[in-house]
């Protein structure tokens, strides 16, 4: 009589753990698959007027990166294997580079991390190696969907340009 009431209870433990473990199963979150495309456009403003803009797109899912490169490897010169021969090169990325992941969604948006570099050469009559302009932007934000949003804006360390990096971002669906 004993074993009957054991095996009773083993068998109402069992059930009732199988069951917990459903139910534990059942309400983990499914992670989302939702897509977006961010349209990053960089534009650069003299004396308060707009002079150059440029639009780049790329789509991301939720929780995954996205990159962007464009632009010219361009020699420089480090040194020469032996007298008299030919330079030792590097080369360096002229262009544009956008990193983004989108993170969190949330009412008013989704979680939005940029890290955008823009460079040109300066001066092409230069002799020697080239000069580099260069712009470094790392932001992390929350971006409302299908609105414009400045994300930076900065002066030029030489000359009267700004430079603005604007986002916009739009589910996919």
């Amino acid at each position: 009589m004993h074993y009957k009431n054991a095996n009773k209870c083993l068998v109402c433990l069992i059930i009732l753990f199988a069951a917990d473990r459903v139910c534990a199963q059942e309400t983990k979150p499914q992670p989302s698959t939702n897509t977006y495309k961010v349209e990053y456009v960089f534009s650069e403003n003299q004396d308060g007027k707009r002079v150059n803009a440029r639009s780049y797109s790329t789509l991301v899912r939720v929780r995954e990166r996205g990159s962007i490169r464009l632009g010219s490897r361009v020699p420089v010169a480090v040194g020469t294997l032996k007298e008299g021969s030919s330079s030792q090169f590097q080369y360096m990325d002229i262009g544009v580079n956008i990193d983004c992941r989108i993170g969190d969604e949330f009412d008013s948006g989704i979680a939005l991390f940029t890290n955008a570099e823009i460079s040109s050469l300066t001066d092409a009559n230069r002799v020697g190696n080239p000069v580099v302009r260069q712009s470094k932007i790392q932001v992390e934000s929350i971006v409302p969907l299908g609105k414009q949003v400045l994300l930076t804006s900065a002066d030029e360390v030489e000359g009267t340009r700004r430079i603005q990096l604007e986002v916009t971002t739009t589910k996919v669906k």
